[in-house]
């Protein structure tokens, strides 16, 4: 076979006369061709019902074409051509070749299977038996079985006719449901039955979940409060708040001891403040149920923040390890931070708000208003407050206005940030925007939302680092934040190219040292506070709980640093609680018994500072007292601020 630009073929025939001959040319098509295929009634009748038996003259079935002598002749729908047997296809009417001996016809155009009936084998042994040869042919006969499977003598094949030198001509008569029928035909079988599995999984879920479309987001508050006769809200606890708030008490506390429940009913009390949601006007809040749904049906990193709905709370909290005083110290925390609040809708590290009576009580070093708005704002965002529901949503939606306020116009949140607090600031933003963006649904926060993670991606350096400003070598700790940026970005559904976090991945390869732990920067010894960043970095970037990357990195923290006071560093317990909770286990049980006791411990409950912690260690005083507030809040929220990655999580 060969072509030409007009894509034309050359037939040539493997035996007869032509192959002692030379070539051949017969009658040449384009695949393109716009010529309509033959038509079989016009073809010479022949039937069992003349009486003579015998073939009609050779003048009403010969006529000429080209140099072939000979026409296809045919018997109801059925017709010989040459040497071929032929019948239309009944999906797409395309002429296809019957096996006889088979008595079945697959289509070359639709890939349909052909059976042919009763009558149209009647016809083909009809056919068969009225075909002769003028003169004999050099040709090989068929083998005996084919002839004896058919029951049919060998015939002699006539040269093809203008109609099968056009058998692969395409259908350009075709309908539309034609096209429908041929894509169907010809559509793997693997890929119809994944297609219906997944329509019939479509509509049992419509079954399942006849509620309204809760739309992209998730919003994680509840409206408490019952309508009076004139039509307002009566603040109080709904019914299925009651029941899923007895959180349980320490474990160290005597039930028969009076002052120590007593301990445990006042810090039940102060817990109690965050179930409470004035929201009355919020028409996109998810019902309790659906929330329990998704929490259980919830894996990988992507639904991580599920669990911080205030209704689902207490189950939270008791399965994961949490009590009434760990709850009791998030409730005075945020408190704090309310407190301390700037007039303008920031907070400072190296100020405080004078209206809140506090006389430079332990500020920090550091100025960055915008990293200090960012890290005040993500305790209140752990507890399920947002700007649109919860008792903080006021404080919630001042701090976000400032950080959009001051968003510069290619994302960078870090405004009045001096020193090397440019890229922890910005990281630090840019997770609360994504954040309050996927439990709010606010549309209003997208686009600012991806101008910052934008922001982190174009300031990734070539090795895949981030560090103080844009573009420099990276080091884990600021690595760290970007990472958590960019994941709850991914969480949220904004756009993050896998590039940048292959490039990430490479960047803490070239700070793990060969015993697996991690190091601040390449070449340089490893630490146990740098090996807990790494470690959750490692989680979120696809690191499995047993890989060795891990298990090596979490034993040296257990074995060697455990939660105490007397080394007590929130950044660490930062990290470190996180990568605990996460991994499970006996693990986490030591962990967080120790951590927990070690900040309910080290909070302030009385005066001015109230709620707060006191920085210890040389980098906390660096942040100063708000700093390590709001991390210590963060770490004692960590039983729903993120659902744990490598365990399922059921809530009834």
């Amino acid at each position: 076979m060969s072509s030409d630009s007009s894509s034309r073929f050359d037939l040539v025939p493997m035996t007869g006369p032509a192959a002692h001959s030379g070539r051949q040319e017969m009658v040449s098509f384009s695949l393109s061709s716009s010529l309509p295929l033959p038509d079989v009634l016009a073809l010479p009748d022949v039937t069992e019902t003349e009486e003579t038996g015998d073939l009609p003259p050779a003048d009403a079935i010969h006529e000429s074409v080209g140099t072939n002598p000979n026409v296809p002749m045919r018997i109801g729908s059925v017709w010989l051509d040459g040497e071929s047997l032929m019948c239309s296809c009944p999906d797409c009417l395309a002429p296809v070749t019957i096996r006889h001996w088979l008595m079945v016809a697959d289509c070359w155009n639709c890939n349909t299977a052909v059976l042919l009936s009763m009558e149209q084998e009647e016809a083909v042994r009809a056919l068969l038996k009225k075909t002769v040869a003028p003169e004999p042919r050099v040709r090989s006969k068929p083998t005996a079985p084919a002839r004896q499977a058919a029951d049919l003598p060998w015939y002699p094949a006539a040269p093809p006719s203008e109609a099968a030198a056009r058998l692969r001509t395409i259908l350009v008569y075709e309908s539309n449901m034609h096209w429908a029928k041929r894509a169907f035909n010809q559509t793997p079988a693997w890929i119809i039955s994944l297609l219906g599995h997944i329509l019939a999984l479509i509509i049992l879920g419509l079954l399942y979940d006849s509620s309204a479309d809760e739309g992209e987001f998730i919003t994680l508050s509840v409206v408490v409060g019952d309508i009076d006769r004139e039509g307002g809200y009566v603040n109080k606890l709904t019914t299925d708040a009651e029941e899923n708030y007895d959180l349980p008490p320490p474990e160290n506390v005597d039930p028969n001891n009076p002052e120590e429940m007593e301990k445990v009913n006042q810090d039940r009390e102060v817990a109690e403040e965050l179930q409470k949601d004035f929201d009355t006007d919020n028409p996109n809040l998810p019902d309790i149920d659906s929330v329990k749904r998704r929490i259980n049906e919830a894996t990988g990193t992507n639904k991580t923040i599920l669990a911080r709905d205030p209704r689902v709370r207490k189950q939270v909290v008791a399965r994961e390890g949490g009590t009434s005083a760990t709850e009791a110290a998030v409730a005075r925390g945020l408190q704090w931070l309310a407190r301390h609040q700037e007039p303008g809708g920031h907070w400072s590290l190296h100020k405080f708000n004078a209206q809140a009576g506090c006389s430079c009580q332990d500020p920090g070093r550091v100025i960055s208003d915008a990293g200090a708005t960012s890290l005040a704002l993500l305790p209140f965002l752990g507890a399920g407050q947002t700007h649109i529901a919860g008792m903080y949503k006021d404080e919630v939606r001042a701090g976000l206005d400032y950080l959009l306020d001051n968003q510069a116009p290619n994302g960078d949140l870090s405004t009045g940030a001096r020193g090397n607090t440019r890229m922890y600031s910005h990281g630090q933003g840019a997770i609360v925007l994504c954040e309050a963006y996927m439990m709010s649904g606010d549309q209003r926060l997208k686009q600012p939302a991806q101008n910052a993670i934008t922001f982190i991606i174009a300031s990734q350096h070539h090795q895949g680092g981030w560090r103080y400003n844009p573009g420099q070598p990276g080091d884990t700790s600021v690595v760290g934040w970007q990472i958590m940026a960019l994941q709850s970005a991914r969480a949220a559904g904004l756009q993050v190219p896998n590039s940048v976090l292959q490039k990430a991945n490479q960047f803490l390869n070239s700070v793990q040292a060969p015993n697996q732990l991690y190091a601040y920067q390449p070449r340089v010894s490893p630490t146990h506070v740098m090996t807990a960043e790494a470690i959750l970095c490692r989680y979120y970037l696809g690191h499995g709980r047993r890989a060795s990357t891990i298990d090596t990195g979490i034993n040296y923290l257990v074995d060697n640093h455990l939660p105490k006071k007397q080394a007590m560093n929130i950044y660490y317990l930062y990290y470190g609680t996180q990568v605990m909770h996460h991994y499970g286990g006996p693990e986490w049980e030591l962990w967080n018994d120790q951590m927990r006791e070690l900040l309910i411990e080290t909070q302030h409950v009385d005066g001015h500072r109230r709620g707060s912690w006191t920085p210890r260690e040389n980098h906390d005083r660096q942040g100063g007292r708000l700093y390590a507030t709001a991390m210590a809040i963060c770490c004692l929220e960590v039983y729903y601020r993120h659902l744990p990655i490598f365990r399922k999580f059921e809530v009834k």
